[in-house]
Parts: C-alpha cells; structure tokens; sequence
C-alpha cells in the first residue's frame, strides 16, 4: 500500500470514528436540559403519516411541538383531532413509537409565554420549563372553565420525582386555591383531555401570582 492510499485510508478512518463518536455522546444526548432551548434543540421538520417511527432513523431526536392535521390522530395512543398542539414533546434516541393519522412535528421554540392581567396563559398541553418559558415564583394555578379534565405534574431538573401533581376532574369545582412553588429548571408536564377523552387544547390554565409571594 502507498503512502497516499495509507492516508486516505487513515482519514478514512478517523471521520468514520468522529462520526461513530458524534452519533454516540451527541446526538444521542440531544435530549437534555441543556439543550432545552431553541438554539440548542436538534429536532427537525418532518410531517409523518401512519406510521412506527424510531427515533434517529425516522425523526430526530429532540424537542417537538405536534400538531394534528387530521380530524382523527393517534400519538402514544393518546387521540387528536385536528389541530390539537402537544408542547415540547422529547424524543430520545432509538426510541419508538406509533403515530394514526398526518401529524406535523415542529421543532419546538421556547418564549415566554403570554403573560395578560398579571397573569400566565398556558394554553397547551405539554411540557414547560421554569426559568425559560414561566418566570419562576410563587403562583395559584386555576383554570378557564371546568369542562376538561387536567393532570398537572411538576418535577425538578433531575425529572426524577414529582415534588407536587394535580389533578382536575371534569365539572369538578376546585374548593381551595391551588398554590404552587416553581424555581428555576422545574419541569411541567399538563395534560388536558375533554369529555371524549381526546387531548384539548380548550380551557387556559392560568397562573398568577400568589399574594404571599415576598417577591
């Protein structure tokens, strides 16, 4: 072998390795609290139709925002209709899962949400991060009207336990109000369903803040 092929093959070699090593601790990390942010979020652009989709192979990894463009739409088993968001959704890699219907993944944005009256409109299921997208603090937490029902659950930056859940049945008259603690880097993952148990994009949750709050 000539010198020229031993280095071509050597060059070879070592982009095939930086490559191995990308895929490895990059991408397959692409799903972290540091790149819970628009700069750093991998995900990318897809619309996909019924289908089994691994992570890496199909889709990127990454955070996504999932929208339903059909009246009937099945994500995880959880059902759509049209036009009904998920929020930030993770994909880890060579995770898999089904999709039923035309949805459209979009790489998620995180802003600040709209902040009206003194107080933060969450309109969409999904997941949020203090600090980024809800300013940290001390706040009651009430809902637009009572006919969906909500499954709220809010973890620290490790996500690995629940520091407070809360769940709202539908019609069910909320008797005290509900006060929550939310620092920097917790994690909020909602759930809305209505009546015929699909995913709602229909009454706000609102947060304002607590009277008590020192701040």
């Amino acid at each position: 072998m000539t010198l020229n092929k031993r280095m071509a093959a050597l060059s070879l070699l070592v982009l095939v390795g930086g490559f191995l090593i990308y895929k490895v601790y990059f991408v397959s990390s692409a799903v972290s609290a540091d790149n819970r942010n628009t700069e750093n979020n991998a995900a990318s652009y897809k619309v996909l139709e019924s289908q089994k989709i691994i992570v890496g192979k199909g889709i990127d990894p990454g955070y996504y925002d999932i929208k339903a463009l059909d009246n009937e739409t099945e994500f995880f088993g959880d059902k759509m209709h049209k036009n009904a968001v998920l929020h930030a959704e993770p994909f880890h890699m060579n995770e898999n899962f089904s999709i039923k219907g035309k949805m459209e993944f979009r790489p998620s944005e995180f802003e600040k949400l709209e902040n009206k009256d003194q107080k933060i409109i969450i309109k969409n299921p999904g997941h949020y991060v203090v600090g980024t997208e809800i300013q940290a603090g001390n706040y009651v937490l009430s809902r637009t009207n009572d006919k969906i029902r909500v499954f709220v659950d809010i973890k620290d930056e490790t996500e690995t336990e629940s520091l407070q859940t809360i769940q709202w049945e539908i019609d069910e008259k909320v008797k005290r109000p509900i006060e929550i603690e939310l620092n920097n880097g917790y994690i909020i993952y909602i759930d809305k369903t209505g009546k015929d148990g699909y995913i709602s994009n229909e009454s706000d949750l609102l947060l304002e803040r607590n009277n008590e709050d020192s701040e």
